[in-house]
């Protein structure tokens, strides 16, 4: 679990880092019951932390979702989320999340996230 953030249980998803890399960061995904859309969005915006992005900055304020698609029914709690780092600028920045089951193998959840990154 990332200790970035400020989350607790049963609103922290995000799990054991799995890969990590400057552009695209994999970590486990668990629910605590049947996900939503909202939860995989959620689950990835969480992911966003895992990021050394801004050295000076602390905080991530996330400004929009968009072209997210639930593209299978959730047939487990548990997912390999990535999120891969496509654009930034200044301290904004631009990410695609995946979610794939662990019971299928097939892609879940996908869309794109929008994060400007700040200091509290």
């Amino acid at each position: 679990m990332n200790s970035r953030l400020p989350h607790k249980e049963p609103l922290i998803f995000i799990g054991q880092l799995s890969e990590q890399n400057e552009t695209q960061v994999t970590f486990e995904t668990r629910f605590p019951l049947t996900p939503t859309l909202a939860m995989f969005c959620e689950a990835a915006a969480q992911g966003t932390s895992f990021f050394p992005l801004s050295p000076n900055c602390n905080a991530g304020v996330v400004s929009s979702f968009r072209n997210i698609k639930l593209c299978n029914k959730a047939d487990t709690l548990h997912f390999d989320t990535t999120v891969t780092l496509k654009h930034s600028f200044n301290d904004s920045y631009l990410f695609e999340f995946n979610a794939i089951s662990n019971a299928s193998q097939n892609r879940v959840a996908t869309g794109e996230i929008a994060v400007f990154y700040t200091s509290l």
